[in-house]
């Protein structure tokens, strides 16, 4: 029998952010997981999260649920993978956010995302600048 998922948003003091991606993509995503942890938030990344025997889908949920917002690493790939339609799913059934990085692709490569403001790979820092301001606020909240 499965726990059901916690309800709280990450940990005491402790910003979470999802990252989705295709396997493809794993190299990038990596390198997106370090840029976010030296921001100061801690990162849900499939590749350090889940172990052999997991259930995927229960601790994906649990990564969505406990996370405060999610980054999609939108790629050619990303648009053939239903983990990642799955996963962007989940966290916007939840109404966090969700901020498509975009690596060689246009803003609409992947239908769900449509409409919601995209920052390009090479522009990255673009997105730890606006992060370091939201875990700034968060944790002004938290305490």
């Amino acid at each position: 029998m499965t726990k059901a998922p916690s309800k709280k948003k990450g940990k005491i003091g402790q910003y979470l952010v999802f990252i989705s991606h295709s396997s493809a993509d794993i190299w990038i995503a990596e390198q997106i997981d370090k840029q976010i942890r030296a921001s100061g938030a801690k990162t849900w990344l499939d590749k350090k999260d889940l172990k052999g025997g997991d259930i995927l889908v229960d601790e994906i949920i649990k990564g969505i649920t406990s996370c405060n917002e999610a980054v999609v690493l939108v790629s050619p790939k990303t648009v053939e993978s239903q983990w990642v339609a799955y996963e962007i799913g989940a966290v916007s059934v939840q109404h966090k956010r969700v901020t498509p990085i975009l690596n060689q692709v246009s803003n609409d490569a992947i239908a769900p995302m449509k409409g919601v403001k995209s920052i390009d790979l090479n522009q990255f820092d673009e997105f730890l600048i606006q992060l370091a301001k939201r875990i700034s606020e968060w944790s002004k909240k938290k305490y």
